[in-house]
Parts: C-alpha cells; sequence; structure tokens
C-alpha cells in the first residue's frame, strides 16, 4: 500500500491547504495538504519535507507527527497519510509546478464546512490542529 507524506503548515490559528489540480486522476479539484509519496529509501519526515520543497518553495525547520491513518476511498487508491504539522519554515509557501492550483489559509471553522477535503478524514485532524495552532506560544 502506498504511503503518503503531507505537511500541515499553521500561523496564526490557521492552516494553509493547497487545491490539487483538476487533472488529476485522484481527488481532483479538492483541497487536500501539500505532500506527496514516500520514495524507496525515504522515510516519512524526509518525504513531507522534500514535498513541501517540491509543491509549496519551503524548508520546513519545525515539526511533529500530528496524525497516521489509512485511507481507503477511493479504494484503487487505498494509502497510508503520515500528517505532520509544521510550525516554523524557511521561505514563503507559493506554488510549484501543476500538481495544486491554489494555495489559501483556513481557519477551523473554514476547514470544518470545507466538505471536499481529500481525503475525507483530514478534516478531523486539521480543524483540531488550527484550534490547538491558535494560541500564543
Amino acid at each position: 500500500m502506498p504511503e503518503i507524506a503531507m505537511g500541515a503548515l499553521s500561523r496564526n490559528g490557521m492552516l494553509l491547504l493547497a487545491r490539487r489540480n483538476s487533472e488529476r486522476r485522484i481527488y481532483p479539484g479538492r483541497w487536500s495538504l501539500p505532500g506527496g509519496h514516500i520514495e524507496d529509501g525515504e522515510d516519512a519526515e524526509t518525504a513531507m519535507r522534500r514535498e513541501l520543497m517540491e509543491e509549496i518553495g519551503i524548508t520546513p525547520e519545525r515539526w511533529r507527527l500530528a496524525a497516521k491513518f489509512v485511507s481507503q476511498v477511493p479504494p484503487e487508491s487505498s494509502a497510508t497519510f503520515h500528517v505532520y504539522h509544521v510550525d516554523q519554515w524557511q521561505g514563503l509557501p507559493q506554488l510549484v509546478g501543476d500538481e495544486h492550483t491554489e494555495l489559501g489559509w483556513f481557519t477551523a471553522a473554514e476547514i470544518e464546512q470545507e466538505t471536499e477535503l481529500a481525503p475525507s478524514q483530514l478534516g478531523d485532524i486539521l480543524s483540531s490542529l488550527a484550534i490547538r495552532g491558535s494560541g500564543k506560544d
């Protein structure tokens, strides 16, 4: 089963989501997190850092594993997801390449209203991260 590493960037109680290109075979046009497949020889953290550099041009500096889950919807693309909460990074998030068509910062309430998250399990994980991340460190 494929393994996917994703990074949830948080800032001021908001999380950065990326809208998947409508040409993508799996979850076209849906909001998700930047990330991608863990390649041979990589661990999940290495893959997350590489994917965030490739997809949104940032270098994560501080993160922790927020969740790990298996998604079996749609069944032909079952995968294990590793979601990292990234709260410090270098660079300004911007679209790199064509995997995503839009980036946006979302509050917990906005995430809860976004029914088209991919995969759907991200909803609960992300809204709790956004709420937790809203306090002053």
